[in-house]
């Protein structure tokens, strides 16, 4: 006989099925196939057979064994003995209820807690700390330290409308980026903010003073680091190395070009408000340009006026191989001449005369002169005479001059040249000289 449920065979008097447990009064029907075939509907026998192996042992059904020797009944539950609860019920077996083991339930819980505990454990301790110094590694890596570089240029003052220097800074932070850009700095160094890394700051251009002043761009480089420390300092850090000096061009030789370039410079600063520095560029190129200009006119007046003193230096000169004589500024040459003297008959090999032009001289203020080098010397009459020294040839050189004699109505005449008695001015005369 077969089961009706599962198709198992079974033996006589069985009362359950030892494969599915069903009651063998409900499992006695035969088969609608040929005998030892499965039921009717093969494929749902054989879907319900793998359904109760999957569904695991039933929790309500008892496999009972055939009857005992004593009238009593030893079924199997799933394949282990159970003796019945009442042997004395006739073919009668108390089905014992079986419960799955929690046991595994509970070591798995437990693992995956453990487990759980333990990731918590790694994260909180080791993960998370991690990254907590890795996001405040970068975000020190990203802060941006102020920096203050020393600049120092005669009559450049920001806080009174200069524009501000540019530094060109080159480098590369910590955290790998390269930095080439230029930056603003002010009369106080302030305008730098570099994050931590290594730089190399040079002048990129002139700033403009308020006067007008242009500067010549220097060639100095500033070595600048930012380390952790100093990136610490929330005041910022003052730059290495020697004070960039910033020296005036001298206004007559500044060019177009140069006011042109350092307007271009401070009309790129567009973080001088911002920073609180406040300047016109165009008036400030306009005041360098004007700077030079006066400078020029200036100098050239200054030269044409150097030009008319040697000039009249040189009208006021008496140059020989034995003695150079130059009458000093008091003298009024453009009233006078000066004429050679040919002498050199009479021993004086070098002999002028400095007169009144027109000859009209009064004759109580006589300035006119002689001055000669000689080995004899000559005769002639004079006012007033000295004698300047000798020369390196051993000629010795004189001056003399002034009115001699008396007048028409015969008074005595007495010079006084300049409002000086004759031989203080003859003296003064002689202060002039240079012997050779």
């Amino acid at each position: 006989m077969f089961c009706r449920k599962c198709g198992a065979e079974m033996e006589g008097g069985a009362r359950f099925c030892p494969k599915c447990g069903l009651p063998v009064a409900d499992a006695t029907e035969e088969p609608s196939g040929e005998f030892g075939q499965a039921p009717d509907d093969a494929d749902e026998a054989v879907e319900q057979l793998v359904r109760v192996e999957d569904e695991g042992e039933p929790t309500g059904s008892v496999a009972a064994s055939p009857e005992s020797a004593d009238g009593g009944s030893t079924g199997k539950v799933f394949g282990l003995e159970s003796d019945s609860a009442d042997a004395g019920a006739e073919g009668a077996v108390a089905p014992a209820r079986t419960t799955r083991s929690k046991k595994p339930f509970i070591i798995a819980v437990i693992v995956v807690v453990l487990l759980v505990l333990g990731g918590s454990g790694y994260y909180f301790g080791v993960v998370a700390p991690e990254r907590a110094r890795e996001a405040a590694e970068q975000e020190g890596l990203a802060a941006e330290c102020v920096v203050r570089v020393s600049v120092s240029a005669e009559g450049w003052d920001t806080a009174a409308g200069a524009s501000r220097v540019p530094l060109r800074v080159e480098g590369r932070e910590e955290r790998g980026k390269k930095v080439n850009r230029v930056y603003y700095v002010d009369s106080a160094g302030a305008g730098l903010k570099l994050r931590r890394g290594t730089y190399t700051v040079i002048v990129a251009g002139s700033p403009i003073a308020t006067d007008g002043t242009i500067y010549a761009v220097p060639d100095t480089e500033v070595e600048v680091k930012v380390d952790e420390k100093s990136a610490a300092k929330k005041d910022g850090v003052d730059a290495t190395g020697d004070t960039v000096e910033l020296s005036p061009v001298p206004a007559t030789d500044v060019t177009d070009e140069q006011i042109a370039a350092a307007k271009k410079w401070a009309e790129g600063d567009k973080g001088a408000a911002d920073a609180g520095c406040t300047f016109d560029a165009e008036a400030l190129a306009t005041a360098a340009a004007k700077r030079r200009d006066d400078a020029v006119a200036a100098k050239k007046a200054e030269e044409e006026a150097a030009k008319r003193a040697e000039e009249a230096k040189q009208a006021r000169t008496i140059d020989t191989d034995y003695f150079t004589m130059v009458l000093p500024d008091w003298f009024p040459i453009d009233e006078y001449e000066i004429t050679s003297m040919n002498w050199s008959s009479v021993g004086a090999p070098a002999a002028f005369r400095v007169s009144k032009i027109g000859g009209n001289q009064d004759p109580n203020q006589d300035a006119d002169f002689y001055i000669f080098a000689y080995t004899e010397q000559p005769s002639f009459g004079a006012c007033f005479s000295t004698v300047v020294g000798t020369t390196s040839d051993g000629l010795k050189v004189q001056i003399a001059g002034g009115s001699y004699g008396a007048g028409s109505d015969g008074s005595i005449i007495d010079d006084r040249p300049f409002d000086m008695d004759p031989q203080s001015y003859a003296n003064a005369l002689a202060a002039c000289v240079t012997l050779k």
